[in-house]
């Protein structure tokens, strides 16, 4: 007898990606442009190329979730899930919850226009690409080029409105102290860099973006906001003083930012100077408010139920040598309009799981306390949470606490109390 001849067909979930059919469902991107970072989460129909493409439940979903620093890195990363919600819904908690964004639908084109554009940022740059590329590369054939319109009208898309001179101030210093001249072009009136020559408010020469472009990977912490001289056309001026953290080294920076009808028409650097950790510490500082709670739970029962935490809290989870450290972000980026505007405002608060049976509750205002605990109270394990004790620090020491030793909070409160 003689040897069948057998060919071997791969099945859909041991197929790459860039083996299937695939078909576009639905995409969205998070308007937080001028924050600096993208997160883009597209759904796609994948099908095996010996599937059915007819039958409407052969294949399955395919979620991409992409991660886009628009400063440094680029297209950084692209994560999926194949077919599981539950997961991809875990993911695009831990990817988008932390943005503060709200979600803009995206058609096809849109979507590959979007990704094809930040690769080539990378291209450019010289930065390596996520790994995985056959996960994304039928994103990026064949080649698009968005016409101006397009490229306008996605731009508009994927930054926030603008409402206030504060919000205006605060992204466009953000954009140039991170050398995101795009962005920052994209606050200043048409003709960006060239004041007109009549103007009697911003000195007769170009007013370059790249200002301070010797702050590297700088962070934008803090900015003060003092209104100036008002124009009788409406202009107006505005004198900054702005907390700027490069490699753990601290400057305060004095800049003048003019604007007019919602858009940045001259800045001028006034002055700066370094000044201390120390320093730093005390411009930065915040009450803390914190709530101990006792879990009655196994660590078994815990880890069984710590999607309450992520999904449920929504919240993004990070692994501690002590514990995990659940932080909760603001559904929205109102912190930035503000002419006090702080960089850490945007987290509500934090959940501190420690190895030893203890929940911590921290916020920095009572609000925001009470709503951390209306949520432990919500949820299904609230019977299995009970608050111990409430405090007010004037200074925040939860962080000290998760990298000591102390397996209670209160016994780290007696060392501290030993110490004064």
């Amino acid at each position: 007898m003689s040897k069948p001849n057998l060919t071997l067909l791969e099945g859909g979930k041991s197929l790459p990606v860039s083996k299937m059919n695939i078909s576009f469902l639905s995409a969205y991107v998070t308007d937080t442009r001028l924050m600096g970072v993208l997160a883009v989460c597209a759904r796609w129909r994948i099908v095996p190329p010996t599937a059915d493409t007819s039958d409407p439940d052969s294949g399955e979903t395919l979620h991409q979730f992409f991660y886009i620093d628009c400063e440094e890195s680029g297209f950084e990363t692209c994560d999926i899930v194949r077919g599981d919600t539950y997961e991809a819904d875990r993911l695009e908690q831990s990817i988008v919850g932390g943005l503060g964004a709200a979600k803009i639908d995206l058609s096809e084109r849109e979507t590959r226009l979007l990704i094809q554009r930040w690769a080539r940022f990378n291209c450019d740059r010289g930065i390596p690409m996520p790994p995985g590329p056959s996960n994304y590369s039928f994103l990026l054939k064949p080649a698009l080029i968005p016409t101006p319109e397009e490229a306008a009208d996605l731009m508009e898309k994927i930054c926030t409105e603008i409402v206030s001179d504060a919000q205006l101030v605060n992204y466009f210093l953000m954009r140039c102290f991170g050398q995101d001249y795009e962005g920052a072009r994209w606050l200043t009136s048409s003709g960006a860099g060239q004041p007109p020559v009549s103007s009697p408010r911003i000195p007769q020469d170009v007013f370059p973006l790249d200002l301070y472009s010797s702050y590297r990977c700088a962070t934008f912490c803090r900015n003060e906001i003092t209104p100036g001289k008002v124009y009788g056309d409406g202009s107006a001026e505005y004198i900054c003083e702005s907390l700027i953290e490069m490699e753990g080294l601290y400057d305060t920076v004095i800049s003048k930012v003019v604007v007019s009808d919602l858009e940045v028409i001259g800045l001028e650097h006034i002055n700066s100077f370094p000044i201390t950790e120390t320093e730093s510490a005390l411009i930065l500082k915040k009450t803390e408010f914190v709530t101990v709670c006792e879990v009655f739970l196994s660590e078994k029962d815990l880890d069984d139920n710590i999607d309450e935490f992520i999904l449920s809290f929504h919240a993004t989870a990070s692994d501690c040598e002590h514990g995990r450290l659940f932080m909760v972000f603001r559904d929205n980026n109102d912190h930035v309009d503000s002419f006090h505007f702080q960089l850490s405002n945007d987290v509500k608060g934090l959940y501190f799981l420690t190895d030893h049976s203890q929940l911590i509750l921290c916020a920095y205002s009572r609000e925001d306390i009470r709503e951390l605990e209306k949520t432990i109270a919500g949820s299904i394990l609230s019977p299995y949470i009970i608050p111990s004790a409430r405090y007010e620090f004037p200074e925040p020491i939860l962080y000290e606490f998760m990298q000591s030793d102390f397996e209670h909070f209160e016994t780290f409160l007696e060392m501290l109390r030993d110490d004064d």
